[in-house]
């Protein structure tokens, strides 16, 4: 499930800055941004990215009249039925949009690598899912935020099955927001467990969402991120795979001599993967096993499975 991260070292506004120096192309029109773009981060910042505050910057109120004009003598038959307005309006957005995908040279491509590959994380904080996440998530997404599309802040390691189930959405049909944000919401708060239910052999696995000393909003913001990366058979099926690896070094440890009990054998994972984050899946897996003392006892004297 959702990690809490430490915002990245290289500020959002230095960040911005630096890229609308390099600025060649569009030039009036990124002058004419640049204050407002400056405002809007910090407001970002200041609101930890929430879209039920954060609106998109209208772009349109950032376009010469010069630049209408000479888009409007570009007219052919192949864009005649688009205004020259709305022309301009889509090229400064795809412009923006293209900043995120920066030439070697130009910035912030050191950065973007940076995050994409050097965070040295062994899950995905949007989900918790083992392995490490290679691609980067516009929180808010620069579809509908094309100005966040290379904000520092905006930009979280994923995993890629995470960004395609979050897509392009952030409100739900209430207008509440979708999903944690790993940089700035409370997740730290929240310790997921599961409940694991006979017969031991094919287990149940359900997963506890606590409530007790949990805001009611953060509550229910996790609820609805569960549901919106498809976590829960996800997770189901992570369950399973590990259960059934377990099953089997459990019955390789019955082999030795004097071998040692499950509860000392799981107490050692979940102290590994606790460390590195309570709600990485295999923390939520391990967890929930060493609170179950039947599956424990289950674990150390019960009939396993034959495996060859």
């Amino acid at each position: 499930m959702v990690a809490k991260l430490a915002l990245p070292e290289d500020d959002s506004i230095t960040v911005l800055r630096a890229v609308i120096s390099e600025r060649e192309k569009f030039r009036d029109f990124y002058n004419a941004l640049t204050e407002a773009w400056v405002l809007h981060v910090q407001n970002y910042l200041e609101h930890h990215g929430d879209p039920q505050i954060i609106s998109p910057l209208v772009l349109s109120s950032f376009i010469s009249e010069a630049a209408i004009i000479e888009e409007e003598a570009k007219t052919n038959n192949d864009n005649r039925l688009i205004p020259a307005q709305i022309r301009v309006e889509q090229k400064r957005k795809k412009s923006l949009i293209g900043l995120y995908s920066p030439k070697e040279d130009k910035s912030p491509y050191v950065i973007l690598d940076k995050l994409r590959r050097k965070h040295n994380l062994l899950f995905c904080p949007c989900c918790g899912e083992p392995g490490k996440p290679t691609t980067l998530d516009h929180y808010l997404p620069k579809t509908s935020y094309p100005e966040l599309s290379i904000i520092i802040a905006n930009l979280t390691p994923m995993c890629s099955e995470c960004q395609q189930k979050k897509s392009s959405d952030y409100l739900d049909a209430n207008g509440d927001k979708i999903y944690i944000h790993p940089y700035f919401d409370a997740i730290e708060q929240v310790q997921l467990s599961i409940n694991i239910t006979a017969p031991y052999t094919n287990p149940t696995f359900t997963l506890i969402v606590p409530d007790d000393g949990v805001d009611d909003e953060l509550h229910s913001l996790l609820i609805r991120h569960i549901n919106g990366i498809d976590f829960l058979e996800r997770f189901d099926e992570f369950c399973r795979n590990e259960y059934m690896a377990l099953l089997r070094t459990m019955s390789l440890e019955r082999q030795d001599e004097a071998p040692e009990s499950a509860q000392r054998i799981i107490r050692r994972f979940k102290r590994q993967y606790d460390n590195q984050s309570q709600n990485r899946w295999e923390a939520i897996f391990y967890r929930g096993i060493f609170n179950n003392n039947n599956l424990l006892n289950y674990l150390d004297s019960g009939i396993l499975p034959e495996f060859n």
